[in-house]
């Protein structure tokens, strides 16, 4: 099945240019239209499954408005409780096609440092402290993080790929 157009549920330029990247690197030229659309869930989903649910919506909604895509894909990053004590970070891809099929792909998950978790235990969007981790040492493995977690991109680039290696290939598998 050829996908030539996807429409995008965000206008996230970063988001964007991961899945431009994923797209060459498995050798699928399609265009992209951003959608701007609402994820229906908490800026910051603090499960699995409201994550999930953020991306669902966002593919759906994407599609619904550009009817002219062949997909709608959705990407949304979050946040889940660890058992014990902390949290991960994860991302889950959706994309649903013109027929109703859909496929969602859920990320590695990555154990926050203590920094990050004080920062979701005390209630406070993590986006909006994220520079401040690079400041907390200047280790290698500190500021490797601390890039990690800025740009998300192998949380989200994974999920995109899955995501598109199982929706062109699943049956195949």
């Amino acid at each position: 099945m050829a996908v030539r157009k996807i429409a995008v549920g965000t206008t996230s330029e970063q988001k964007i240019g991961y899945l431009k990247e994923v797209l060459a690197l498995i050798g699928i030229d399609a265009e992209i239209f951003s959608v701007a659309v609402e994820s229906g869930v908490s800026e910051q989903p603090m499960t699995s499954k409201e994550t999930k649910t953020g991306s669902i919506n966002r593919s759906r909604l994407a599609l619904e408005n550009m009817p002219d895509a062949d997909v709608g894909l959705g990407i949304e990053v979050g946040y889940h409780p660890r058992e014990g004590t902390g949290h991960d970070i994860l991302c889950w891809v959706t994309i649903i096609d013109k027929e109703g099929d859909t496929v969602s792909r859920e990320s590695q998950r990555f154990q926050l440092p203590r920094f990050h978790q004080k920062i979701l235990d005390d209630g406070f969007y993590l986006g909006e402290h994220v520079d401040e981790y690079f400041n907390a040492g200047d280790d290698p493995v500190t500021q490797y993080v601390a890039q990690i977690l800025k740009g998300r991109k192998p949380f989200i680039t994974q999920a995109i790929e899955q995501a598109l290696i199982f929706y062109l290939h699943g049956k195949e598998f």
